[in-house]
C-alpha cells in the first residue's frame, strides 16, 4: 500500500514498479481502478434475490482475469486509485470477507 497526498507520485512509483519488474524479466501488468468512481454494484456485482443469478462488476472480472492459469512468468496487480474513505473501506472487508466464507463453505461441500 503507498499512502500520501494527492500529486504526490504514488502512481508513477507504481508505474515504475511494474517497468523495472518488466525490464528484469517479470511481465507485470497493472490492472488500474478508481473505486470511487462507480457504484458498489459497479465494483463489487450483485446477486438478484429473486433469480440467485450473479451478475459480475468490475472487480469481479479483475479477480477472475487474473486467477486464470498461465503459462507466462508474469506478476499482476489491482491498483486501486483514488480517495480511500471508510465506507469505501468497510465494503472491500465486507467482500473479502464474504468470499472467504463462501469458498470454506466450498470446500466443505467438496469433501
Amino acid at each position: 500500500m503507498i499512502v500520501g497526498p494527492t500529486g504526490g507520485g504514488k502512481s508513477v512509483v507504481i508505474s515504475t514498479l511494474c517497468q523495472a519488474q518488466t525490464k528484469l524479466g517479470d511481465h507485470t501488468k497493472i490492472y488500474p481502478l478508481n473505486p470511487k468512481a462507480m457504484s458498489v454494484i459497479e465494483l463489487y456485482g450483485i446477486l438478484d434475490p429473486e433469480t440467485r443469478d450473479w451478475t459480475d462488476g468490475i472487480l469481479s472480472n479483475i479477480f477472475r482475469d487474473i486467477n486464470r492459469p498461465t503459462d507466462k512468468k508474469e506478476r499482476r496487480y489491482i491498483l486501486f486509485d483514488g480517495d480511500v474513505d471508510a465506507l469505501w473501506v468497510e465494503n472491500m472487508n465486507s467482500v473479502m470477507d464474504d468470499n472467504k466464507i463462501a469458498i470454506n463453505l466450498q470446500r466443505e461441500y467438496d469433501s
